[in-house]
């Protein structure tokens, strides 16, 4: 926590880093990634195998993206919510039975705020335990933590998400951000992903992604 708030306070606090947040989401990639994600859904024909909504849970949330959207019911969580009908949550702190896990988990430039590497590696395993079997988990990340980091790549990224238990159903790049959309497809396996030298540029980031 320590961490994420001296990331905060770098960017000029919470405040800063929301509003900062919705303008890059514009800037990146000319819409708010909740378009994208709705696309999807609707391409896959992703639907509620029950006469119910589609449940979304969206993570780190700074507006009510799906709730104009009938078919899905949606909720919002964020540690420090940017306006009413977010509901101030710890994604790490959540217990779902498996009767009300979600049919789609979002993590939209969430993962990359995260502080340390190994936590990074826990949310992904978390959300094994808040998506039902055969839902869906989309991840948005800045492109560059994904083709200009040492320690991460598209493809090693998809590895992480294969050992967890999460296939690959598609994936775009914009501008500046990469997309992705995985279906919890098996049971987790006991893979480690250590922090490893991938790319060896003099230009490259550090962004990585442990898993214990």
């Amino acid at each position: 926590m320590k961490v994420i708030t001296k990331q905060l306070q770098e960017v000029g606090g919470i405040d800063t880093y929301q509003a900062t947040s919705r303008l890059g989401e514009f800037k990146n990639g000319s819409t708010n990634s909740a378009k994208w994600v709705v696309r999807q859904l609707k391409e896959h024909n992703i639907r509620s195998s029950t006469p119910t909504k589609l449940r979304l849970l969206d993570v780190g949330a700074l507006q009510l993206n799906y709730t104009k959207f009938k078919w899905i019911e949606s909720t919002a969580i964020d540690l420090n919510p940017s306006q009413p009908g977010i509901l101030k949550a710890d994604f790490f702190d959540l217990k779902v039975q498996s009767s009300k896990a979600y049919d789609v988990l979002v993590l939209s430039l969430v993962l990359n705020f995260v502080g340390m590497p190994h936590r990074r590696g826990e949310m992904l395993k978390k959300c094994t335990q808040v998506c039902k079997q055969m839902g869906y988990l989309i991840i948005v990340l800045p492109l560059a933590c994904v083709n200009n980091s040492r320690y991460l790549t598209h493809d090693h990224l998809i590895a992480i998400l294969d050992s967890i238990g999460f296939t690959l159903i598609t994936s775009h790049n914009s501008r500046k951000l990469s997309y992705k959309m995985f279906q919890l497809t098996k049971e987790s396996t006991k893979i480690s992903f250590k922090k490893q030298i991938l790319n060896n540029g003099t230009k490259c980031n550090n962004f990585s992604i442990v898993v214990r």
